[in-house]
């Protein structure tokens, strides 16, 4: 069992991701609406991976919205400081090297031609 639970009502007017604590059932963040779209167009996180039935996929997408969470709460304190203390730029490292990890697993293989 995950520590973390992922709720997402994206069907609504008004989509909501919420990220709960499965041991105490609070809720630890939560996103909503334009919130929501923002998280999906970043990339932070994908329809499959909210509807995917793989535990490991969902432990992953929850620590993303973690870190997402601790960010944006850091960069709301910080103003136009934001990433710029050690934790920020742990963050910033670590979102920027998912990022990159995805595209590589989403880029197919190049064709090889032999002349012939």
């Amino acid at each position: 069992m995950s520590a973390l639970t992922i709720n997402a009502w994206l069907e609504r007017e008004k989509p909501v991701i919420t990220l709960v604590s499965s041991l105490s059932g609070n809720t630890i963040a939560e996103w909503r609406d334009s919130a929501v779209a923002t998280l999906i167009e970043d990339g932070t996180v994908t329809l499959s991976e909210l509807c995917s039935d793989s535990q490991k996929v969902q432990q992953q997408t929850a620590h993303e919205l973690l870190l997402t969470a601790c960010a944006t709460s850091l960069c709301a304190r910080r103003g136009n400081n934001c990433f710029s203390c050690i934790t920020g730029r742990l963050l910033a490292s670590y979102m920027s090297t998912i990022t990159t990890l995805q595209c590589a697993a989403e880029t197919p293989p190049p064709i090889k031609r032999v002349a012939g």
